[in-house]
């Protein structure tokens, strides 16, 4: 049978829909209900842990914290670079919280979704559990401040240590414009960044400062060619170099768009971090499980003061490829879809599918998580 977007009382979607959804009851304690069973479940039997997200909604945060409870994690990978992520590691190790949320403040959106304040709650509460924090990103068109203000202290030569703070005072500079302005070139995408590096590169640099100048103009190559592709890759070249000290036989937890955290071909075509680390994890005889949440109605929040908040909807959205499940979400209810029947129905052609990205969710995800009303992550300044 072929299903779309609209489905008859009978059909086998149906009663599949009927037979693999249950409930979720978020409360102050957590989460409790069939659905919650389901996922816990899921993450105490699986090695790596997976949550392919729709970015800026503060009740994924919440979420993620939860499934932070039902096990011990030795490592949390996010979607930042890797500087930024040891950054995140050292300040909340920091006994004195007054000064380290004072620091996340002054930070901002240099932190990414970390300068969002329910982001960065999440954050100290994975810090509780001794959690160590990884990067798998590209380094943000506004992060790279924070690294020369970290090379203006620690570059072993004088020149290039005031060299570094003269780029963190024009990153900072280029970056508040661009939170205002958007069509603001941010400092790495501009030929004064190719000058200073260039300068840099004639005296002598410690093979840090290379390694990290060479992120960033990478990084500067990926937005100036907008390629998702080249993204991809350094993910998941980050995910290797990071493979055998913080992920093999550790217990890890993965927090990143939807895009990148499915098993099989990504939303976006490609092969992304989610598809590699399955493929780890089968080459070691375990497993993964991987969760998307999105949520159905509401508001998604924004980064950036020039980007404003936006009604979420369902049907004619991004996510209306998901309607089949949106229109089975209860209007005051979280609702949990477990796909693996789903997916063997449609892997031995009982349910056929038209829908390519439908498709994509049901084979590259195990359980789909929505919430009924979205509400936006807020600023932690």
């Amino acid at each position: 049978m072929s299903t779309g977007f609209a489905q008859q009382p009978d059909t086998l979607w149906t009663r599949l829909l009927n037979e693999n959804t249950s409930s979720l009851k978020p409360g102050s304690k957590g989460f409790t209900g069939k659905g919650w069973d389901l996922i816990q479940s899921g993450v105490q039997q699986n090695q790596y842990v997976l949550i392919g997200e729709d970015h800026f909604m503060a009740e994924i945060p919440y979420f993620t914290e939860q499934v932070l409870k039902t096990s011990t994690f030795n490592t949390f990978a996010l979607e930042v670079d890797p500087y930024v992520a040891q950054i995140l590691n050292q300040k909340l190790a920091q006994k004195d919280t007054t000064s380290v949320m004072k620091w996340a403040s002054q930070t901002g959106a240099a932190l990414s979704f970390y300068g969002l304040r329910e982001e960065f709650q999440m954050l100290q509460a994975a810090n509780r559990t001794h959690t160590t924090f990884i990067g798998l990103d590209q380094i943000a068109m506004i992060s790279d401040p924070l690294l020369y203000e970290d090379l203006a202290r620690t570059a072993t030569s004088v020149s290039s240590r005031k060299q570094y703070a003269v780029m963190a005072e024009r990153a900072r500079a280029a970056a508040d414009k661009f939170t205002s302005d958007m069509s603001q070139p941010t400092y790495m995408q501009s030929a004064m960044f190719d000058q200073d590096v260039a300068e840099l590169e004639k005296g002598p640099l410690s093979a840090h400062e290379k390694e990290i100048l060479e992120g960033i103009k990478l990084s500067a190559r990926i937005y100036k060619t907008q390629s998702h592709a080249l993204r991809v890759q350094l993910m998941k070249h980050q995910l290797m170099m990071a493979y055998e000290s913080a992920i093999k036989n550790k217990k890890v937890l993965v927090k990143m768009g939807a895009m990148h955290c499915a098993r099989g071909e990504s939303y976006l075509r490609v092969y992304d971090c989610g598809n590699l680390l399955s493929n780890l994890a089968d080459s070691e005889y375990k497993t993964t499980f991987h969760i998307a949440i999105f949520g159905k109605d509401g508001v998604q929040g924004s980064p950036f003061k020039s980007l404003p908040a936006q009604k979420l909807d369902p049907y004619n959205g991004d996510l209306k490829f998901i309607k089949p499940f949106f229109d089975a979400t209860p209007k005051e209810e979280w609702a949990v879809f477990n796909l693996l029947p789903i997916r063997k129905a449609l892997q031995s052609q009982k349910l056929k599918i038209d829908d390519i990205d439908l498709r994509r969710t049901i084979l590259g995800y195990d359980v789909l998580v929505i919430f009924p009303t979205a509400h936006p992550s807020h600023s932690i300044n």
